[in-house]
C-alpha cells in the first residue's frame, strides 16, 4: 500500500508539475521601445540598457525597437506612453512642462558644471514620491535618465554680448528660456523636428539645442557658422514603461530592471562623452567658436537666481511645492558633487 501511495503521489506531483505555469524566469517577455529620431546620441544610454536587460536575462526579456519616430515625435511620447502605443520610450518634460512640471527643475539654468552628478541627481529626485506622483498621474513608471546632454548655443552670427542676443531670433527652450525671458529677450519655441528648416530658412537665427554631439548627428554645425560651446543647462530625458506594462513583469524581471536602470545613470553619462569628443572635433572644424564675453556671463549669472525664482512662484501659483521641489533637487544635486 505505501509503495501504491507513493507511486499515486508522483504520479500527481508530476501531473501537477505539468500543469503548473511557467516560473517568471522561462517566460517569454517582448516590450515595445520607440524612439523619436533614429540611432543616435538621444539613446545611446536606452540601448545600453535594452542590451544589458536582454542579456542579463538570457534572452527571456526581448525589445522590438522602433528607431525614427514612427509612433509619435518628441513632444507626443508621454501620451503615447499613457496609452499604451508603445511600452516605453524617451521623453522630456521640457517639452511637456504641463504634464511634469516638477520634474522639470532639472532643467533649470546654470545649476552645476558637473553633467554626471546633475544626471545622478535627476534620477534620484524622479523617484522621490512628489516628482514620481507626475509620473504615475501619466500611468508611467520612471526608470532612469537617458541622454542628459549638454544644451549649447548655435547662431549664423557672432554673439558675444547680451545685445547680439536681442538682435538675434533665439530658438530656446528649457532654463535657456527662462534666463533669457529675465533678460527681456523674446525666444521662440519651435519644437526640434521643425528647427533644421526654420534655421536654414532663418526664421531664427540662433539656437539653444544640445551640443556638441546632437548638434553635429543632426546636421547643425552645417547650418549654423557659430557655436558657444558652454552649457546653459542639461537637457533631462528620462525613459520610462507604461505602468500597466510594467506591473504585468514577474518581480525578478522588474529587478533586473531598477538595477540596470541604475546602472544606466552613469552610462548615459559616459556613452554621450565618448561620442561628443568626436562631434566636439567635428563641429571645431564646421563652426567657428566664439563665447559669450566674460561680462555677458556674468550679467546671465546675476539674473540666474530670478530664473529660478520665477519657475518657483509659477508653480505655487498653480497649488504645486515649486520651492520645496527645487530645494530638494538642489540639496540631492550637491550631495552628488554639483
Amino acid at each position: 500500500m505505501k509503495l501504491i501511495k507513493t507511486l499515486c503521489a508522483s504520479a500527481l506531483l508530476a501531473a501537477t508539475t505539468l500543469t503548473m505555469p511557467a516560473t517568471s524566469m522561462a517566460e517569454e517577455i517582448d516590450i515595445k521601445y520607440h524612439a523619436f529620431t533614429g540611432v543616435g546620441p538621444s539613446n545611446l544610454a536606452t540601448r545600453w540598457f535594452m542590451d544589458e536587460v536582454e542579456r542579463r536575462t538570457e534572452g527571456q526579456v526581448t525589445f522590438t525597437r522602433i528607431f525614427g519616430g514612427a509612433l509619435g515625435k518628441l513632444a507626443g511620447q508621454p501620451e503615447n506612453i499613457k496609452v499604451g502605443a508603445f511600452d516605453m520610450g524617451e521623453f522630456s518634460p521640457v517639452y511637456n512642462p504641463g504634464l511634469f512640471p516638477l520634474a522639470n527643475v532639472t532643467s533649470l539654468p546654470f545649476m552645476t558644471d558637473n553633467p554626471m552628478a546633475h544626471a545622478q541627481a535627476g534620477h534620484e529626485l524622479f523617484k522621490t514620491p512628489t516628482v514620481e506622483a507626475e509620473f504615475t498621474a501619466m500611468n508611467q513608471k520612471y526608470l532612469f535618465p537617458g541622454q542628459w546632454g549638454s544644451i549649447q548655443l548655435l547662431s549664423h552670427d557672432p554673439i558675444r554680448t547680451i545685445d547680439d542676443l536681442r538682435d538675434a531670433k533665439v530658438r530656446a527652450h528649457g532654463g535657456a528660456a527662462e534666463i533669457l525671458k529675465e533678460l527681456g529677450i523674446t525666444v521662440y519655441g519651435i519644437p526640434w523636428g521643425e528647427l533644421p528648416a526654420a534655421a536654414e530658412r532663418k526664421v531664427v537665427t540662433a539656437a539653444i539645442i544640445g551640443a556638441p554631439a546632437d548638434a553635429y548627428a543632426f546636421g547643425f554645425g552645417e547650418i549654423f557658422s557659430y557655436w558657444d560651446d558652454v552649457d546653459w543647462f542639461y537637457f533631462p530625458m528620462p525613459v520610462s514603461i507604461n505602468l500597466d506594462t510594467w506591473n504585468s513583469l514577474p518581480e525578478d524581471v522588474q529587478q533586473v530592471m531598477v538595477e540596470v536602470g541604475n546602472e544606466t545613470v552613469a552610462q548615459a553619462r559616459n556613452l554621450l562623452e565618448e561620442a561628443e569628443v568626436e562631434a566636439h572635433a567635428a563641429l571645431t572644424e564646421l563652426t567657428e567658436v566664439v563665447n559669450l564675453e566674460p561680462a555677458a556671463q556674468a550679467e546671465m549669472d546675476g539674473v540666474r537666481d530670478a530664473a529660478w525664482q520665477s519657475w518657483v512662484d509659477a508653480r505655487e501659483a498653480d497649488g504645486l511645492p515649486g520651492q520645496a521641489v527645487l530645494d530638494d533637487f538642489l540639496t540631492i544635486l550637491k550631495k552628488h558633487g554639483g
